[in-house]
């Protein structure tokens, strides 16, 4: 084992959305810096597809669980107790995405993403929390997005609901800081994963260009620099973080410039 796997072989890591996209980058990230990770989502097959291809995969586990379900947040997060102990770090990732103008929004679908990308998150939270009393260094990375601090067209649902996540992060951060724990928030930008193809767009609405996005694999080191070292929030994309700001100074030009950059034949607001 070399000097960093041993520096980290103690590291106790859950990780949602384990099962593809940048969960599994992190799981496999965090794998091969020597940590022992808890692979957590709905599909168990895919869960040990992942786990077999991280560095040593009999010391990680899968626990299959519906972040929608209260019930099972608490009896996965049971297991982890009962095998690891612990929590050194938890990695809220999971999220659905909706692509649909309001007016196309299905109550079902949209319930489903705040259930999963919000009340998860604070259920998640609520039952790791003993565990990460329990670990070293305890650190919570919630994955957010660029769009938490500047609401787009078409994706008002999960702009909204990763402005709530900010918003659990900003809160937590204080919250927890007697207990020692480390809350980050990672304003992520565009990531080349199955996100956006697999998310409702019952308008066919143009989805973003991806050719030139980050890739999982980049979002999986600031998961794991930000356990490292603990930021209260971290920006992947400077030009998103001046939109945000401009949107507080000027929310007219900000409008105007979301606009011309989107394209896909949205209006700039007259008043």
């Amino acid at each position: 084992m070399s000097a960093g796997r041993q520096g980290a072989s103690l590291r106790r890591a859950l990780v949602t959305g384990a099962s593809s996209g940048i969960g599994e980058a992190t799981a496999r990230a965090l794998s091969r810096a020597g940590y022992r990770v808890v692979l957590l989502a709905r599909r168990e097959a895919e869960l040990e597809r992942v786990r077999a291809s991280l560095a040593e995969p009999d010391t990680h586990l899968c626990v299959p669980c519906d972040l929608r379900d209260a019930a099972s947040v608490a009896a996965a997060l049971s297991q982890v107790r009962a095998h690891f102990g612990a929590l050194d770090l938890v990695v809220q990732n999971a999220a659905h995405g909706y692509l649909a103008r309001v007016e196309e929004y299905e109550p079902a679908l949209l319930r489903s993403l705040v259930a999963t990308n919000v009340t998860a998150v604070l259920d998640v939270a609520r039952e790791s929390l003993p565990l990460l009393r329990a670990g070293e260094r305890p650190v919570m990375v919630l994955v957010s997005s660029i769009v938490a601090r500047r609401g787009i067209p078409g994706q008002v649902a999960y702009a909204a609901s990763k402005a709530a996540l900010s918003s659990i992060g900003e809160g937590l951060r204080i919250e927890w800081a007697g207990d020692g724990i480390a809350v980050c928030l990672l304003d992520i930008g565009l990531t080349r994963t199955a996100f956006f193809a697999n998310q409702p767009n019952p308008g066919r609405l143009r989805g973003p260009d991806i050719s030139a996005a980050d890739s999982p694999e980049r979002v999986a080191g600031e998961i794991l620099a930000l356990d490292r070292h603990p930021e209260p929030e971290r920006w992947l994309s400077w030009k998103w973080r001046a939109l945000s700001l401009l949107g507080l100074l000027s929310p007219r030009l900000s409008d105007r410039y979301l606009v011309r950059r989107m394209g896909g034949g949205w209006s700039t607001p007259g008043r």
